[in-house]
């Protein structure tokens, strides 16, 4: 998965758990969502753009903990 098919996937996830906040969905529903991200960032090319990265939003003061 390259990068901006990463960016696009964890948009969307943002979105869905946005939403599922606004409708007090189950925070099981939520929690999948966020590991996602987490995995997706793991696998992330990382381009940083000041401080975060452009394709998955992960701060640069922690791209040391996950590459």
């Amino acid at each position: 998965m390259n990068g901006l098919e990463i960016r696009k996937r964890i948009d969307a996830n943002n979105r869905k758990i946005q939403k599922a906040l606004n409708k007090f969905t189950l925070t099981d529903e939520i929690n999948q969502l966020m590991q996602e991200n987490a995995d997706l960032r793991a696998h992330c090319p990382h381009e940083f753009a000041g401080t975060f990265c452009r394709f998955c939003d992960m701060p640069i003061d922690f791209k040391d903990d996950v590459i």
